[in-house]
């Protein structure tokens, strides 16, 4: 069986989500660092730690190998894990013997980041690191990094995001323990205290087989039908949009962003057995209506302002009929990124190609409560939603569970 988990944990499987050519696959922030009191090199290190299970994969693997290819210069980052994160994951140094040389290339490509870091710059700076592993998907493309070759994509590189607080290493938003890193005049090498599994789903396919969030789903789901119903679809109006692949003619297929899902939970404490139930806000206020002369969209739907902000709110960003709204930034924060220090004055929605449209400023404010972050939509007076359980991994970001709707000042549930 653990010779299965292993294999199943490496194959690599194709999804992901739909979105604007600003919403890139991130640059991967830190250059080589001339040390020129350090000699020892990063195989070195790995030599003379102790970290035994890791050097008989990295051993059986490709890996020396696929690295002399990148290049003498080329720095790396190491995540390795303990000997005793590799028999929690079932990896014994059995089954590693067991284990294919190629199947072992993708568990260890995945932790290994293509660029040096700074140790220095890493433990200063307020947002985490964006690293790009060496571990790709050929059936996944992303906006290209840089449009000087001409190229329409880059090929999807399995993202690291990394982040040091109070000493406490964290990767992808999780905590990977305190041990000190070994610098190399090529490289970093950090140990980590649990093997790194490389998300598989898009953010759409985790939210429907997690089965918690049925209600939230089908409530989007009606609100775009019914949007789409009374307005004859001249606004997008489409949760799915950023949460599944681009289709296969688009120049690329994924781009990156990350929800605070609703659990059912959530809306049976609020009175909401049923999505039934939910739609019944709408008949409140005046449906929306289209203003033929003005070519424009009149209201807009109760259930909307509901759900909308657990999505960042980028559906209440401006909108031209004709040509949509501006460029979405990034919006795939783990949760030590999730400050108002970090992201009070982010941009969420630019103002367009030509600058023409009004920008859409970051709409939620974040704080901690009982060591857990909280998020809520700036100037309300509702409560802020706790995040239950933070950083559920996707191809495209993160998923954060909330236990309360995020709503706006005097709404009216």
């Amino acid at each position: 069986m653990k010779l299965i988990k292993i294999i199943a944990f490496c194959l690599l499987t194709v999804a992901v989500a739909s979105c604007r050519k600003a919403e890139f696959m991130p640059v991967p922030e830190g250059t080589a660092i001339p040390h020129t009191d350090i000699t020892i090199t990063l195989k070195d290190a790995l030599a003379a730690s102790p970290y035994t299970l890791f050097k008989a994969a990295w051993e059986r693997s490709d890996m020396n190998a696929i690295l002399k290819e990148k290049g003498k210069k080329a720095p790396f980052t190491l995540l390795v894990p303990t000997d005793a994160a590799f028999i929690a994951d079932g990896l014994t140094l059995d089954v590693i013997n067991k284990t294919t040389p190629a199947l072992l290339d993708s568990v260890l490509l995945y932790h290994t980041i293509g660029a040096g870091i700074s140790l220095d710059d890493i433990k200063n700076r307020k947002d985490s690191f964006k690293g790009l592993s060496l571990l790709q998907n050929p059936n996944l493309k992303v906006f290209p990094a840089t449009g000087l070759s001409g190229a329409t994509f880059d090929i999807y590189s399995y993202l690291q995001y990394i982040k040091v607080q109070d000493g406490t290493l964290f990767v992808n938003g999780k905590a990977c323990g305190t041990l000190a890193p070994t610098e190399a005049k090529d490289g970093l090498l950090w140990p980590i205290d649990h093997v790194l599994h490389k998300p598989t789903k898009t953010l759409m396919e985790a939210l429907q087989e997690d089965g918690r969030f049925g209600m939230y789903i089908e409530l989007n789901l009606r609100n775009d039908a019914l949007y789409a119903e009374l307005t004859y679809g001249i606004v997008t109006h489409d949760f799915t949009q950023g949460l599944v692949l681009l289709p296969y003619y688009a120049n690329y297929n994924v781009t990156f962003s990350s929800v605070y899902a609703i659990p059912d939970e959530v809306f049976h404490a609020a009175g909401y057995q049923t999505v039934d139930d939910v739609m019944k806000l709408n008949d409140r206020n005046p449906l929306p209506t289209v203003d033929w002369d003005a070519y424009s969209v009149v209201g807009g739907l109760a259930t909307d302002t509901l759900v909308g902000y657990h999505r960042w709110g980028t559906m209440f960003s401006y909108y031209d009929v004709n040509y949509g709204r501006g460029d979405f930034n990034a919006l795939n924060f783990y949760t030590p990124d999730l400050t108002n220090d970090l992201l009070g004055n982010y941009t969420v929605v630019t103002s367009g190609s030509y600058g023409t449209y009004p920008i859409y400023p970051m709409p939620l404010d974040f704080g901690k409560k009982d060591g857990a972050v909280t998020v809520n939509v700036k100037g309300s007076n509702h409560p802020a939603a706790k995040i239950t359980e933070p950083d559920i991994n996707t191809l495209m970001g993160p998923i954060h569970v909330v236990d309360h709707f995020m709503v706006p000042k005097d709404f009216k549930f």
